[in-house]
């Protein structure tokens, strides 16, 4: 029996990662419409939001 191996380990992490992506975007699609701004770089929204003013 020939074949290719394949980790279990491996695959459920890459499942996790995938998971925590997906709860993220989520995340962030809640807050711009919790907080909409005109900045479309998620970075900067983040920034603008908390500078002292």
């Amino acid at each position: 029996m020939s074949g290719k191996v394949v980790s279990l380990d491996a695959s459920r992490e890459k499942a996790k990662h995938k998971k925590k992506e997906e709860k993220l975007e989520s995340i962030q699609k809640r807050f711009e419409r919790a907080l909409p701004s005109k900045e479309t770089d998620s970075k900067k929204k983040l920034l603008d939001i908390f500078k002292k003013k």
